[in-house]
C-alpha cells in the first residue's frame, strides 16, 4: 500500500497557457507558481518520493478572479478534463484529483459536481478557498455548493487564503486561523 499525499498541487500546461492569455502578469503576481514541478510531470517524477501517490488539485489561480462566470465555468470544465487526463497518464504517481469549480457561477459549480465529479471515479471532490471573490466562504451565495456536496457526500478540500482585511492574523495565526474561522 502506498502513502497518499492529499494536498499536492499542480498547474497543468493547457490551463496555465489559457490563464496566461487572460493575464500575462500571473507569474509575476503569484511567484510560487514558477516552480517547474507544478507544470512538468517528468520533472515532478524525477523528484518524486518512492512509495507515495498524490491526490492533485490546482494551485490558487482561480478563473473567477480573472473572468466572468460563464467563462470561468467553461475554463473549470476544461481544466478538470485536463486534470482527469493527467491522472490517467500518470497513474503511477497520481491516485486521483480534486475538481476546480467557478465560485462566480454557482449553477455551473453544481453542474461540475454533478457531471464531472460524481461521474468520474478519479475525482474525489472539489476544492474551495476560505475566501472567494473577496467574501467569506460562509456567505449565503455559496450555500448551494455546500448543500449539494452534503446531499451527495462529496468531499470538499478547503484551502486557506490570507484575509487582507486582517493582515496581523496572516503573520500571527496564518492559514490555521483561516481554516478554523473561514468567515
Amino acid at each position: 500500500m502506498a502513502n497518499i499525499d492529499v494536498f499536492a498541487h499542480v498547474l497543468l500546461p493547457k490551463f496555465y497557457e489559457k490563464m496566461l492569455q487572460i493575464d500575462s502578469n500571473i507569474p509575476k503576481d503569484i511567484p510560487f507558481i514558477n516552480n517547474e514541478v507544478l507544470t512538468d510531470m517528468n520533472k515532478r517524477r524525477e523528484l518524486f518520493p518512492s512509495g507515495v501517490k498524490q491526490i492533485i488539485s490546482y494551485v490558487n489561480v482561480n478563473p473567477e478572479d480573472y473572468v466572468d462566470g460563464v467563462r470561468a465555468y467553461e475554463l473549470c470544465k476544461e481544466v478538470n478534463e485536463e486534470l482527469i487526463q493527467t491522472i490517467r497518464d500518470n497513474a503511477d504517481i497520481f491516485y486521483g484529483g480534486v475538481a476546480m469549480i467557478p465560485m462566480n457561477n454557482i449553477d455551473g459549480a453544481i453542474d461540475i459536481m454533478e457531471n464531472q465529479v460524481l461521474k468520474n471515479k478519479k475525482l474525489f471532490g472539489i476544492q474551495i478557498f476560505t475566501r472567494a471573490l473577496g467574501k467569506s466562504i460562509a456567505a449565503d451565495e455559496y450555500l448551494k455548493i455546500f448543500e449539494y456536496a452534503s446531499k451527495y457526500n462529496l468531499v470538499i478540500w478547503m484551502h486557506p487564503v490570507f484575509d487582507n482585511r486582517k493582515p496581523d492574523n496572516n503573520i500571527v495565526f496564518s492559514w490555521e486561523y483561516e481554516l478554523s474561522q473561514a468567515r
